[in-house]
């Protein structure tokens, strides 16, 4: 007889750690699936150190529950106090591996929750609109919050995808001893400048949490971050010292492949800052597209206000127990581009291992 879980998620970033902490909670068991060696997905591993979509216009909280519980956990981890504003709106500075200790704790604290690491997905079987099985082991309900929408496609979803034009990955390091104002829009012009001029990608920087380190996003490949880094140390006043501890880089994917859902978010809901009657999370990012050449694009909702995400897009259109979140949602590209961002994926992960157990629960009365 082959194993049997309750509920199995798939991916271990925000949306997953988020999915398969609340299903194990509402007393399912639960098993969470990834092919990477430990919890933290793009949190964890891409180099960030911002955590966007937590907060309002004025720094409170948009989502309670285990999004807000989450994000303070990992804030006492850090040592951090409140957000800090980026731009106009605001962000939690954390560290990755402070990510991915919190996430881990999480975790390890659930008595029926089974993670397996270094498991890619196989295979998915479904049987008269349900999933019966994932890699041979038997299921009730998947949720799927691997950000490519691997279950959906395996289970002959109808997929929906974004691609290079509004959502270029980008490659994210720190840098240490940089001596420049990035708080200028001068010296930020000007770095661009010499950049275009040496015939290298744009770079944008953030803040961190720790005092002389900045976070980069160059959007070049791998390949060509040596080439930058030397350039900016002897070409760009402010960078003379400026190093980087990191000796291996990687592309960070923003968003790639979503599932339709039994509703599609659109870019008009989230500029219009649409609310549902089975509104499940809270969102006022902007809608924010990287072209191919690594230009920024921001369309912001209107001061103060946040749109809603609906159950139905957390609900696959064909497939009765397939659920998503993060970013494999229901969402049109333009959407998806707000939604994306890691405080909606962790309120989006938790509303899904609730929906999930629900829909069990449905079946079993």
């Amino acid at each position: 007889m082959s194993e049997q879980f309750d509920i199995g998620v798939v991916g271990s970033g925000a949306a997953g750690i988020a999915a398969a902490v609340t299903a194990a909670r509402a007393g399912y068991v639960t098993l969470l699936l990834d092919q990477n060696p430990a919890a933290g997905g793009t949190g964890g591993f891409s180099g960030l150190t911002t955590l966007c979509g937590l907060f309002d216009n004025n720094g409170n909280f948009l989502n309670g529950g285990f999004c807000r519980e989450f994000a303070e956990l990992l804030m006492r981890e850090d040592g951090m106090s409140k957000p800090v504003k980026m731009g106009k709106l605001f962000v939690q500075l954390y560290r990755p591996n402070s990510f991915q200790k919190v996430a881990a704790n999480f975790l390890a604290g659930e008595p029926l929750l089974s993670a397996r690491w270094n498991t890619p997905l196989k295979n998915v079987v479904v049987r008269e609109n349900r999933i019966h099985s994932i890699n041979g082991i038997q299921v009730s309900a998947v949720i799927d919050c691997s950000g490519v929408a691997e279950v959906g496609r395996a289970a002959g979803q109808q997929l929906l995808a974004t691609d290079d034009s509004t959502q270029a990955p980008s490659v994210i390091f720190s840098l240490e001893n940089v001596e420049c104002d990035l708080s200028s829009p001068l010296a930020i012009a000007q770095i661009l400048s010499a950049l275009a001029r040496a015939g290298l990608p744009p770079i944008s920087f953030m803040p961190s949490c720790d005092a002389g380190i900045t976070s980069a996003k160059f959007a070049g490949s791998p390949a060509e971050v040596p080439a930058l880094l030397k350039f900016l140390h002897h070409h760009v006043p402010g960078f003379e010292r400026s190093r980087t501890s990191q000796t291996e880089f990687q592309i960070a994917r923003r968003t790639g492949v979503m599932i339709a859902g039994r509703y599609l978010l659109t870019g008009a809901d989230v500029l219009g800052a649409r609310k549902f009657p089975d509104a499940i999370a809270r969102n006022n990012w902007p809608m924010e597209q990287w072209s191919a050449d690594g230009r920024q694009s921001l369309r912001y909702l209107s001061p103060g206000g946040h749109y809603e995400i609906p159950a139905r897009s957390l609900q696959a259109a064909r497939t009765e127990n397939l659920f998503m979140a993060g970013k494999s949602l229901s969402a049109d590209v333009q959407a998806v581009a707000s939604a994306r961002v890691m405080g909606c994926c962790l309120a989006t992960g938790a509303a899904a291992g609730k929906l999930a157990a629900a829909w069990i629960k449905s079946t079993r009365t």
